[in-house]
């Protein structure tokens, strides 16, 4: 295991004067042991180091600084976001996204309406988790880029604050021309609910020609539990991509729908052990009688964890006749 440094002490002394180093291999090898400093003068070392003028340097001082916090490292990294290697830009914006700094929100939210895409979509992912109310404007004014991460980020914001008056734009936003920004939709309208506007756009997400966004429109209602849900799910379960079908199957298992009772059974037939563990869950959600011969039949399935959830399942249902 590393060392960790708690105090400016000889081996901080050491890293310090290595940071100084006129060569920058040196230097860089300095900024990645800094990750495993603490106190201020460790991060004073780093922030230093955002501004070397060796780009790996940089680089490594962003990445470093992952293990640092404070409105000081918000704002080097956001400054960081516009450096002039795309390296050094593209580790600032993933070290900038793992932040969760209240204060800062400000910053990044006027950052959020920068005239590069690039520092407008890591400003917005950063913000996303922050889930601070100020930013829905920002977030719904992203939504008019002509850039696509830069939607796609706008629309993460707006699912973390659950807005619903957003909903109007998200309407606009499922028919995006870009796979990715519709999949964002799917996952932002999670906040709907049953009989509400938007639901039809999100079932509608089951048929979309992409299947991650059909995908995710799946997770979302699951999350939401939309009893209206229950017959396009049911038609999903036909999907040719696997991976749609398993999240198809667990959204029918949380909405508790019995009308997918036969279709969930033979599920638990599929090649793919991820699909057959699935469809076994939601028969088990759904603790009916009537899937007991499906889940008796595939008692011995010879993948341990479908057989054990196959018995969770088989003892909810029993306890129901």
């Amino acid at each position: 295991m590393a060392p960790v440094f708690e105090t400016f002490d000889d081996d901080l002394d050491d890293l310090a004067e290595r940071a100084a180093s006129p060569d920058a291999g040196i230097r860089r090898v300095a900024m990645m042991e800094l990750a495993e400093a603490v106190g201020p003068e460790a991060k004073v070392l780093l922030l230093k180091g955002l501004a070397d003028d060796d780009a790996t340097v940089r680089a490594a001082a962003a990445k470093a600084l992952d293990e640092h916090d404070g409105p000081d490292v918000v704002e080097g990294l956001v400054a960081s976001l516009e450096d002039a290697d795309e390296d050094v830009r593209r580790t600032a914006a993933e070290t900038l996204s793992e932040k969760k700094e209240p204060a800062c929100g400000p910053l990044l939210i006027e950052r959020a309406e920068h005239t590069d895409p690039f520092v407008q979509a890591a400003a917005l992912r950063a913000l996303r988790e922050l889930v601070i109310p100020d930013a829905l404007s920002a977030a719904l004014k992203a939504l008019q880029s002509t850039a696509p991460e830069v939607r796609r980020e706008g629309l993460g914001v707006i699912g973390y604050l659950k807005a619903e008056e957003a909903l109007p734009a998200l309407l606009a936003t499922a028919r995006d021309s870009d796979a990715t920004v519709r999949r964002a939709t799917m996952s932002a309208l999670v906040f709907l609910r049953s009989g509400g506007p938007g639901v039809s756009t999100l079932l509608a997400g089951l048929q979309d020609e992409n299947w991650q966004v059909r995908e995710e429109a799946a997770v979302s209602i699951a999350k939401s539990r939309l009893p209206e849900a229950v017959e396009p799910l049911i038609a999903a379960m036909a999907d040719p991509v696997w991976q749609v079908k398993t999240k198809t199957a667990n959204a029918l298992g949380r909405i508790k729908a019995t009308a997918a009772i036969d279709v969930l059974g033979r599920a638990l037939e599929s090649e793919v052990s991820n699909l057959r563990k699935e469809a076994a869950a939601a028969l088990g959600e759904i603790a009916h009688p009537q899937a007991l011969s499906y889940l008796e039949r595939s008692a011995e399935d010879p993948d341990p964890d479908v057989r054990k959830l196959i018995r969770w399942a088989i003892g909810r249902c029993q306890a129901e006749v």
